[in-house]
């Protein structure tokens, strides 16, 4: 390809750095027939560790034309659209991509004015763009050059505007009509150099929250400084930037400064990006210099013909509706329909907020951390090796040493049950946990000193929510909940207390418990979540119902009888009938039986949320079928798949309350 240029314009553009001298070109199969092509599969020979610094990932035109065609349809700034232009006219919009690549939507910009009526000579030329590899820039401009056909200009003139630079500080600010770019997704810290640039570019940008820089939201803070008022972007960024806690300045700036049109949201099952297939991302389409009302939403879209649809399958998300929703975060809740905002204002309008100031509970992620604790702990095999035995009421003792307390993990957790792993060996990544070989076969994999917990009895209640925290809102439950005793918990999970003093702790407890391992519940937080890390951030803008003391003392009960199960919690069942809720002991053994307490469960805390039969069918609509692809992203249809439909947990639910 470097012979079509000829000699000197190949130096001048793609010049071979001493680096490279020396080294065997790689294949190219098939070998590419155009600058574009070369452009386009270039990423794909680099160096993986190179690759991955730079961001290097080619954006599939199936996203790039229609983003384009969008952005530029939605800029309002003078000289922001040709669309109306006459053929030769010199005010057409003034387009970059500071993370320019192969150039794809600076090419898919080109055609865009070319088909508006602008000539393609004066057109490249109102294109600008830069990125930090020079290779990759060089290329962009000769894709650009090539695209332009006869009558191009000299390809150097297209040079000086797409070249080798750091969109993050090399470009004016205020200058540009449109800002079109897939950035880098990476994080600053990977390694000395990483945070030393990072440590550079901090104190330039002010709406990046205090935890790690990410690339692409600087990128996107950026974006807003280019752009003249009025000016319109369509960029492409991962999911992170509409529910993540560090992105909720950057969030918060793109409502207020901005027109938010469009946040089409995509899960990357079809590989769009050669990455992981569950990875979420998403096109944001806006303008500068003015408010956002409501944005056009989609999430975990799969097919890119969606997205270059004439009209794009959404939901409109109305500012009020975030602010309502979501007011600790400001995170957007990944609705599928408008009907799922309305449930969601009827639940937030019935209930009362799970945490902060005004909640029902207190959060803390665990006792001890895993790694920064790692002293107070030991393993429970050692322990065992060393003569330690588990007594009947769940304390390992040994003559002679100090009593150990089981440490409880997340894995040792199930649906209000509190014993549904028993550790099988290995530590750390290599951990792994098996079903235990009876109800009382309690296996942690760490133990802790007795004493020291005991100490601290008087300052805690008498149970605790224990809440498992890595979780997803495409497993089966995101809400994994079980009331415990007063037991040492690792990490793993989140415990919950009483915010409020009460003298009926425990049927706080039990009821909140209760509440949290609900499909209503877990429903309206399955919509929230976005990532894997369910955390107090994501819990704060969770609602519980308001409970009367009959529909409080009812679930605490039921909970209670799937909980406290094993013979060790004798003393939660003796506090309930201290307390005057619960005075029978009834633990929920039979299958059936606790398949029947969690369906009472679930039309208790729907009917304290206020959902009537239709919320509830819409809701777990698509569990009677017998095809997961049949159904929704985010639904319930993975729940108790192994039974028949009609005896499934959702359909249950929908069964009784329609009864």
């Amino acid at each position: 390809m470097a012979a079509r240029l000829g000699r000197e314009l190949a130096q001048a553009l793609l010049p071979i750095e001493a680096t490279e001298h020396g080294i065997a070109p790689l294949p190219l199969p098939p070998q590419p027939r155009t600058f574009a092509e070369l452009a386009r599969c270039y990423p794909e020979l680099l160096h993986r560790d190179a690759r991955k610094r730079h961001g290097a990932w080619f954006t599939a035109e199936a996203l790039v034309v229609p983003t384009v065609r969008r952005a530029l349809a939605g800029a309002t700034g003078p000289g922001a659209s040709a669309s109306t232009m006459p053929t030769g006219a010199i005010s057409a919009p003034r387009i970059v991509d500071p993370a320019v690549g192969g150039g794809a939507f600076l090419l898919a910009a080109l055609h865009e004015l070319v088909a508006a009526g602008l000539p393609a000579a004066d057109a490249v030329l109102r294109l600008h763009g830069v990125d930090v590899d020079g290779t990759a820039a060089a290329l962009a401009a000769l894709a650009l050059w090539e695209a332009c056909g006869d009558g191009a200009p000299d390809p150097r003139r297209i040079a000086a505007n797409v070249h080798q630079g750091d969109g993050l500080i090399d470009l004016a600010d205020g200058t540009f009509d449109v800002v079109l770019t897939n950035p880098p997704w990476e994080t600053l810290q990977s390694d000395a150099a990483a945070r030393a640039r990072a440590a550079a570019l901090r104190p330039l940008f002010h709406h990046q929250g205090r935890g790690k820089l990410f690339t692409y939201r600087l990128f996107v803070e950026r974006t807003l400084r280019l752009l003249r008022p009025g000016g319109g972007f369509g960029l492409v960024v991962p999911a992170s930037l509409w529910f993540d806690r560090d992105a909720e300045p950057l969030r918060r700036c793109l409502l207020d400064t901005c027109d938010l049109q469009w946040l089409f949201g995509f899960e990357n099952t079809k590989k769009l990006f050669a990455i992981d297939g569950r990875y979420r991302f998403a096109v944001v389409v806006g303008s500068t210099g003015a408010t956002t009302t409501a944005v056009r939403v989609a999430f975990g879209r799969t097919d890119p013909a969606d997205w270059a649809a004439a009209t794009p399958p959404h939901a409109v998300y109305g500012r009020d509706a975030l602010r309502a929703l979501s007011p600790a975060s400001g995170a957007f809740v990944e609705i599928e329909h408008e009907r799922d905002l309305a449930i969601l204002h009827r639940l937030h309008g019935r209930g009362r907020p799970l945490l902060g100031p005004d909640g029902v509970f207190r959060w803390r992620q665990g006792d001890f951390n895993l790694t920064a604790d790692r002293g107070a702990f030991v393993l429970r095999n050692d322990a065992e090796a060393d003569g330690y035995r588990r007594g009947e009421d769940a304390v390992w003792r040994r003559p002679g040493a100090v009593d150990l307390l089981p440490l409880y993990q997340g894995a040792m957790l199930h649906d209000l049950h509190p014993n549904a792993g028993a550790h099988a060996g290995g530590t750390g990544h290599a951990t792994r946990w098996e079903p235990p070989a009876d109800p009382t076969d309690l296996r942690p994999a760490y133990l802790v000193d007795a004493a020291a917990w005991r100490r601290g009895a008087a300052a805690r209640p008498p149970a605790r929510i224990a809440l498992r925290a890595l979780s997803n809102a495409t497993n089966a439950r995101t809400a994994i909940a079980c009331l415990l005793p007063d037991v040492p918990c690792g990490n793993s999970l989140g415990v919950l207390s009483p915010r409020a003093a009460t003298t009926t702790p425990l049927r706080t407890l039990a009821a909140g418990a209760a509440v949290l391992a609900s499909l209503p519940f877990d429903w309206a937080l399955r919509l929230r979540l976005g990532g894997t890390n369910l955390n107090g951030f994501v819990l704060a803008d969770c609602f519980a119902p308001r409970l009367d003391a009959a529909t409080e003392a009812e679930l605490a009960r039921l909970a209670l009888r799937l909980c406290a199960v094993l013979p060790w919690h004798a003393a939660m069942w003796a506090q309930a009938a201290a307390e005057g809720w619960c005075v029978r002991r009834e633990p929920a053994l039979d299958a059936t039986e606790r398949r029947r307490l969690a369906t009472a469960i679930d039309v208790a805390v729907g009917r304290a949320f206020g959902l009537q039969c239709g919320d509830v069918a819409w809701i777990v609509r698509g569990c009677d079928r017998p095809r997961a692809a049949s159904s929704h992203r985010k639904g319930f249809w993975r729940v108790d798949r192994e039974l028949p439909p009609v005896e499934r947990r959702p359909q249950r639910w929908l069964a009784a309350v329609a009864d």
